[in-house]
């Protein structure tokens, strides 16, 4: 019995240990994003912005505050890929089609899993970066967009409200 709750601190302990650091590599500050977010970060942090609530259409360029529910109150079509912790908040919101077809970019000012569909098929970013401690920015993601409506299914939010902005990444060839 001794040995067994032994077994369980030393496991309870390592698994701490392991969380610790892996919050410790995780970059910080606005220099540590692997691209400018300058322009994101001043969208982000206008003190008017849109607003769209859970199920509505988000404006391709505009800085968007999402009103995100309670992650059971919400029913994705498609699972997100990464399972949701409980007590967090979610939504889904489309884009119509974009201007053209190519590289856009996804920025969020706060922790959550973004899953892009499009045409009925999960997109995997073709690049993305986060860093903590950087005002109005957490996460930024970039997907290679067809000419095809776009569903955003946002999950694992920690708040009910999230900024975010979608763009074309002009930094990208066309």
């Amino acid at each position: 019995m001794i040995l067994r709750k032994s077994l369980i601190l030393v496991a309870c302990f390592s698994a701490a240990l392991a969380a610790r650091a892996a919050r410790a590599e995780e970059p910080v500050g606005c220099a540590a994003f692997k691209w400018s977010i300058a322009e994101d970060q001043t969208a982000l942090s206008a003190e008017k912005r849109a607003m769209v609530e859970n199920g509505g259409a988000l404006a391709y360029g505009a800085a968007t505050t999402a009103r995100l529910a309670p992650l059971d109150a919400i029913r994705f079509p498609s699972p997100p890929e990464r399972a949701p912790k409980l007590g967090t908040f979610a939504a889904i919101v489309t884009l119509p089609a974009p201007p053209v077809a190519g590289v856009y970019r996804l920025t969020l000012s706060d922790a959550a899993w973004v899953d892009a569909i499009q045409d009925g098929a999960a997109l995997k970013p073709l690049a993305f970066s986060g860093a903590r401690d950087c005002p109005h920015v957490r996460k930024t993601l970039k997907f290679q967009l067809s000419d095809k409506p776009l569903t955003l299914q946002i999950s694992g939010a920690p708040a009910p409200e999230i900024a975010l902005i979608v763009h074309a990444d002009e930094a990208a060839p066309r």
